[in-house]
């Protein structure tokens, strides 16, 4: 089966894509203008067990749960690590 796309206007997007350029722009400067020792940024996450394989994880501000399907032995509280994992591949 075949399916042709009609020909339509692209939805207007609510993100302004020139803004975030231009910030990006802006970041790069000022990353560039630092001495090298100084550009580095770090990303820390940290994670807990709750009970058995249901987990919580901690990225700055944002909190997250993750758990196992009942056939691994979870209880299914939340995404497991892998279903997190794909989803990041996606974004």
């Amino acid at each position: 089966m075949m399916r042709v796309m009609s020909e339509s206007k692209p939805a207007k997007s609510r993100v302004n894509l020139s803004k975030q350029m231009a910030e990006i722009v802006r970041l790069r400067q000022e990353m560039s203008a630092k001495p090298p020792e100084q550009r580095r940024t770090t990303t820390r996450a940290v994670a807990r067990i709750l009970d058995d394989v249901h987990l919580e994880g901690r990225m700055g501000k944002f909190v997250v749960e993750s758990d196992e399907p009942l056939a691994r032995g979870g209880t299914e509280q939340g995404p497991s690590p892998l279903q997190y994992l794909m989803m990041g591949t996606a974004f």
